[in-house]
Parts: structure tokens; C-alpha cells; sequence
């Protein structure tokens, strides 16, 4: 029983470690992508300073207030860049097909239950 508590808790420990390192590798893979130390997991413990310097910043962008126009004049220029993703296409065309397989696969197996049981 004790060799089992110890495999246990030598694997756990293991475990946690690497999610750990895990969580401050991505940490710092997207520090180094984006150059924003905003992700920084060095930022995560904020101090009454910054609270107050970001709530002051919250304060001022709150007064300004967006229109309708402004909104209607960027969702038209989204709506007028056309980007084409291929993975998107893909995954799309994928999903769809697979949709249609398994869709008939169910029927056909339900109507053979069915028509084994009636």
C-alpha cells in the first residue's frame, strides 16, 4: 500500500511540474509572438497601483461613447475584405461531409434495428 501511495504521488507531482512549465512556456511563447508583456504571467499579481492607473484608464474610455455610425462604417469595411482561409474552406467541406456520412450510417443502422425488432 505505501509502494502505491508513493507511485502515486510521485506521478502526481510529475504531472503538476509539467503543467507548470507547460503554463509558463506558452506563457512566454506568446510574450515573444505578440511582444506584449500584457501575457506575461509576471502580470498576473496586479498591484493596488495598477488597479487604481487602470480603472483612471477605464474611466476615460468609457466617456467616449461610440456611435452608430461608426459601428455601421466598420462593419462595412469587414464586410467589403474578403479573406479566404483554406483551412477554413477545408475543415468546413470536411465537417459537412462527415455530417452527411454519419447522418446516413445512423438512419440506415436505426431502420435495421428497427426493422429487426418489428
Amino acid at each position: 500500500m505505501t509502494k502505491f501511495l508513493l507511485k502515486c504521488f510521485f506521478t502526481t507531482t510529475v504531472l503538476f511540474l509539467g503543467v507548470l512549465i507547460g503554463i509558463q512556456v506558452a506563457s512566454n511563447s506568446m510574450v515573444n509572438m505578440t511582444g506584449d508583456q500584457h501575457y506575461s504571467t509576471k502580470n498576473v499579481v496586479t498591484t493596488e497601483r495598477s488597479i487604481q492607473a487602470q480603472t483612471v484608464s477605464f474611466e476615460t474610455e468609457s466617456n467616449n461613447q461610440l456611435t452608430s455610425h461608426d459601428l455601421e462604417g466598420k462593419q462595412a469595411k469587414l464586410e467589403k475584405i474578403e479573406t479566404f482561409n483554406l483551412f477554413s474552406q477545408v475543415g468546413a467541406k470536411l465537417s459537412d461531409g462527415l455530417n452527411i456520412v454519419f447522418s446516413k450510417l445512423l438512419s440506415k443502422i436505426t431502420v435495421t434495428i428497427g426493422d429487426i425488432l418489428t
